[in-house]
Parts: structure tokens; C-alpha cells; sequence
């Protein structure tokens, strides 16, 4: 049984080890791929680039072609002579019309121009709702560092306290402890279990978090990379590049270009209204043929004779006879002869003169000059946020590191201090209540380190958000 028992822990441990680890940067670029925020962002984009596509195609003129037909009865006009006859007609026509604007006052070209800075301001509006999905997986992802180290230091504490007491019961045993003792160890073995159920299920928050965050199955088993002490060492705040880091936030952060690009869009938007104040000049071109079963032609002759009267010889009437071809047969002209027959073409331009219409224009330009200002007014909005934010994670970044030297200057007292209280309860010098006490108040100090370690590690991906580096460990 302990044979069967150590196979299937050698192959649990073999699959984990074959495992794909996976990084902040596999985390975030899987999110990417997966988000519905961002495949949203994204049709918003493919619409703006229909946009600017669809403004480029009112430079060609258009194309449209036109078929009609009908059937009349009674008393009607033949479409193909233009004369009057009682016959049923069935009568057709089909033409190709185009028209193309020559003159529109820049409104065509300034819509491109505009509808360029539009599908700019999307895009950037992409990389935006990117960038702070990448921030918030590398908080979860941060988060389950912290539930899985602190589920460590809960496992390590319960096995030294079960230790603990293992050996108090033995000193029981032999005389050298009361039983007292025994039973306020057995105390906080039940308060570390407590922690330790509390840190698994905190953990168990914490990767819900993340594969809800990256809209992963929450069943599927999944590894992170853990952060090294190297990476720890390397954070640096610099008290010296706040103004360099708030200037390099407004013009890196995706949200301040997209507030620019709808400034400019707006400004455009001026020209186009006022467009309205000037003519239009179009020119259009047509060509069109018809047909008719009305349309006929003989098809077969015959001869017929008839008399001629008025001829005479010496006052005798005669009669005079002449042989004459008459129609005896006739057919609808074919559809192809009927076509080349009408076809017919024709140009034209059209110039339309703006006078009055009911302060239609002018109104229109007043609503873009508006537009314009609220963009103005949305830049500085924008570079204030941007500017609030920085100063705001530069304090936070500062503070978390004061908290971490802090914090880690407390755990190495705390930790002095519990070594030397375990030393005195080994020689009987120390009660367990002097030993529990300073375990607890070890276990407060190097959870405190831990939480003041990760709020550094994310403080400084926040500033590495705002100076527009990627988000990865």
C-alpha cells in the first residue's frame, strides 16, 4: 500500500512539474484574446474603418441601372412612335444613370480626414481598454501570489505548532510540563487550523478571480509564474522624475491620443458644416434605351392588282390595271433591334446655390464650434485625470515602499525576538503563553511583510502603466 502510495505521488508530482507555467504576460495576452470588453472595442474599430472607407468612395461617382415595364390596354400612346393606338402594348425600359460631385466646398475631403482622426481615436480607445484589462490581471494575478504565499506560511506555522506540541506531550509524559500546557497549545493549533482553512478558501477567491478576469474555465488547473526576490530587489522609486513620469503619462496613455484625435476630428467637423454656405456642383450622365411588342415590321409581301381610273383614249374611259406589293405579314421587332433603334444618351450638371433655409447652416456650424469646445474641454478633463492619477500611484508607490522597508524591518525584529522566546521555552525559562504569544505576533509580522511586498510589486506596475511600459514581472 505505501509502494502504490508513493507511485501515485511521483506521478502527481511529474504531471505538475510538466505543467505549462504560465507568466503575467501569457495571462494578460490570453485576456487580451478573450475579453468581450475588448472584442467589442474592437468592432467599434472595423465600424470607424467603414466609415473612413465609405467616405473615400464618395470621390468616384455612383452607378445605378433601372428596368420598368407595363402592360396597357385600350386607348394608349405607342411608346415607340409616340402615336395613338387601341392596342394592348407591353412596353419595357432600362437605363444606366451616374453622377459624380464636382464641387461639395472640401465637404468630401474634409469627411475623410475626419472620419481618419475618428477611426484613430477608436483604435486608441482599443489600446486604452487593453492596457487597464492588463493592469487589473496583474492584480488578480498578484493577489494569488499573495493567498498562495500566505497559505505557506499558514501550513508552515500549523506543522510547527503541531510539532510543538507533539514534543510538550512527550515532556507531559515524563513529568517535566503540566498538562496545562498541553491544552493551551492544543489551543492555538486550533486557531492556526482556522488560518489555514481561511487561507485556502481566500486562495481558492483568488484564482476564481483571475480565470473570471481572463475568461478561463474556472476547472481548468493553472500555474503562475511566482515572483523572485530579484525581481523584488530591482524596484526602484525615484524621487526625482514625477514631473518626467506625469509628462510621459499624457503622452503615452492611449486615452489622452484618443481625446486628441477627437479634437481634431471636431475642428474638421467646423469645416464640413461650413461646407453648407457654399454651391454644389454635380455632374450626372445617362444612357437608356426601350422596348415595345408595338413596334413591328413587315415580314412578307404579296402582289396584288388594282384599277386605276382616269386614264381615257378619245373620250373613252379605259381600264387601267397595276400590279402592287402589299404587306401581308408582320413581326415585333426583336429586342436587340429595338435597342440599338432608341438607344439614347445624355449629360448633365446641376448647380445647386445655397440662399436661404431656415438657419439650417448657420446652425449646424454653431452646434461644431460647440462640439469643438467640448472636445477642448474633454483634453483638459483627460490631462487632469492623467495627472491626478500619476501623482496619486507616485505617493501610493512611495508609501508602499516605506510600508515594505517598514514591514520587513518589523518581521526580522519579530522573528529576533521569537527565536530568542523559543530558546527560553526550550530551557523552561519561557511559559506557552510567553511562546504563543510570540508566535502570533510573528505570524502578524511576516503577513503584514507579505501584503506590504505585493502592494509594493503593484504599485510599481502601476507606475509602469502610466509610463507606458508593458505590464509583466
Amino acid at each position: 500500500m505505501k509502494a502504490i502510495s508513493l507511485v501515485l505521488f511521483y506521478l502527481f508530482v511529474t504531471n505538475l512539474g510538466a505543467q505549462e507555467i504560465w507568466t503575467l504576460s501569457s495571462c494578460v495576452d490570453y485576456a487580451n484574446k478573450n475579453n468581450l470588453g475588448l472584442q467589442q472595442s474592437k468592432i467599434s474599430v472595423e465600424e470607424a474603418n467603414l466609415s473612413l472607407l465609405e467616405s473615400r468612395q464618395k470621390q468616384l461617382p455612383d452607378l445605378n441601372g433601372a428596368i420598368g415595364g407595363g402592360l396597357s390596354f385600350g386607348r394608349n400612346v405607342d411608346p415607340t412612335s409616340n402615336s395613338f393606338t387601341t392596342e394592348n402594348i407591353f412596353s419595357s425600359n432600362y437605363s444606366l444613370t451616374t453622377g459624380v460631385a464636382l464641387y461639395q466646398g472640401g465637404a468630401i475631403r474634409n469627411s475623410i480626414k475626419q472620419n481618419k482622426l475618428n477611426l484613430d481615436a477608436k483604435k486608441q480607445d482599443y489600446q486604452q481598454a487593453s492596457n487597464d484589462l492588463a493592469l487589473s490581471i496583474a492584480s488578480n494575478y498578484l493577489n494569488v501570489l499573495l493567498c498562495q504565499e500566505r497559505l505557506e506560511m499558514a501550513l508552515k506555522n500549523t506543522g510547527l505548532v503541531q510539532g510543538q506540541l507533539n514534543q510538550m506531550q512527550k515532556m507531559i509524559q515524563a513529568g517535566l510540563k503540566p498538562e496545562a500546557d498541553a491544552l493551551e497549545m492544543k489551543s492555538q493549533l486550533a486557531r492556526m487550523d482556522q488560518a489555514q482553512l481561511i487561507a485556502e478558501n481566500n486562495l481558492d477567491l483568488a484564482w476564481l478571480d483571475l480565470k473570471q478576469a481572463m475568461r478561463l474555465d474556472p476547472r481548468k488547473p493553472l500555474q503562475i509564474e511566482k515572483l523572485t526576490e530579484d525581481q523584488l530587489n530591482e524596484i526602484q522609486i525615484n524621487n526625482d522624475n514625477l514631473d518626467q513620469l506625469a509628462e510621459s503619462a499624457i503622452q503615452s496613455q492611449a486615452s489622452m491620443k484618443a481625446a486628441y484625435s477627437r479634437l481634431e476630428a471636431a475642428r474638421i467637423g467646423e469645416k464640413i458644416s461650413k461646407s453648407l454656405y457654399y454651391p454644389n456642383l454635380f455632374l450626372s450622365g445617362s444612357i437608356g434605351s426601350r422596348y415595345s411588342d408595338a413596334a413591328i415590321r413587315i415580314s412578307e409581301y404579296e402582289t396584288q392588282r388594282i384599277a386605276i381610273p382616269g386614264f381615257y383614249v378619245n373620250g373613252v374611259a379605259l381600264n387601267v390595271e397595276q400590279d402592287i406589293q402589299v404587306p401581308k405579314s408582320t413581326v415585333v421587332i426583336p429586342f436587340k433591334d429595338q435597342y440599338e433603334q432608341f438607344l439614347g444618351y445624355g449629360i448633365g450638371f446641376n448647380l445647386n446655390i445655397p440662399i436661404y433655409n431656415q438657419r439650417s447652416s448657420k446652425t449646424a456650424v454653431q452646434k461644431a464650434k460647440l462640439a469643438t469646445r467640448s472636445s477642448e474641454t474633454q483634453v483638459e478633463l483627460q490631462k487632469e485625470k492623467i495627472n491626478r492619477d500619476v501623482y496619486q500611484a507616485y505617493a501610493s508607490a512611495k508609501a508602499s515602499k516605506k510600508e515594505f522597508d517598514a514591514a520587513l524591518r518589523a518581521y526580522d525584529a519579530t522573528k529576533y525576538a521569537h527565536d530568542k522566546t523559543q530558546k527560553r521555552f526550550d530551557l523552561g525559562t519561557a511559559s506557552v503563553f510567553d511562546l504563543n504569544q510570540s508566535q502570533s505576533n510573528l505570524q502578524n509580522a511576516e503577513s503584514s511583510w507579505l501584503i506590504a511586498k505585493y502592494n509594493l510589486v503593484f504599485s510599481q506596475k502601476v507606475l509602469d502603466y502610466y509610463s507606458g511600459k508593458p505590464i509583466k514581472l
